[in-house]
């Protein structure tokens, strides 16, 4: 990871921890980050003429909570259960795109970097979620109804929470995770890197 997108990263791992006990409560969170980061250019491409360059940061900050408040808005019309559960994290995303506008993410010309930027976000909270909800709750897809609006949970049961493991539903075990999933990436791309390597020979 360069310079450029490591502090971007580093704001992104509280959230990444915090909400992905959970598969529903992840994949929102990421959700709600994409649609507050579209939201957040959009606007600051349609203001970016009529701006003076001395009152640029102070848009961009007035502009960041905005779009996090029209999400958060939303959000709490549709699932209040849900909003609950995304807490500070949600309110996060705001310094995120402040970090990502620093650093020039949302420039067109950087545009495929920004995209890979949130899909590799995505993989992250989408993988730990899975399986910190599996490892310690032995469920799936728990509190589904925070999406459905139904009155049931609608969680697939694999096994019971009580021969979890409740280590991976905690802070730690989700560093844990993470490093594991990390090392895993790394091991296929050397993996890989390698037997191109030796094809060639």
């Amino acid at each position: 990871m360069n310079s450029s997108s490591l502090l971007p990263g580093s704001l992104m791992l509280p959230s990444l921890l915090g909400t992905s006990d959970s598969l529903i409560k992840a994949m929102s969170l990421w959700l709600a980050s994409l649609l507050v980061a579209l939201i957040y250019a959009a606007a600051g491409r349609a203001l970016k003429p009529w701006i003076h360059p001395e009152l640029a940061w102070p848009t961009q900050v007035l502009l960041a909570a905005g779009s996090v408040s029209l999400v958060s808005l939303g959000l709490q019309a549709w699932s209040w259960e849900l909003y609950q559960a995304l807490g500070i994290y949600l309110a996060l995303v705001s310094v995120q795109c402040l970090a990502l506008e620093h650093f020039g993410f949302f420039q067109p010309d950087r545009l495929n970097i920004t995209v890979r930027l949130f899909a590799g976000f995505g993989v992250l909270l989408f993988s730990l979620g899975l399986l910190r909800e599996l490892l310690a709750n032995g469920t799936v897809f728990d509190h589904l109804q925070w999406w459905t609006g139904a009155v049931s949970h609608g969680s697939i049961s694999l096994f019971s929470a009580e021969n979890g493991l409740h280590l991976a539903g905690r802070v730690p075990g989700a560093f844990l995770l993470l490093g594991l999933l990390l090392a895993g990436k790394k091991a296929w791309a050397l993996r890989a890197t390698s037997n191109l390597v030796f094809k060639r020979k």
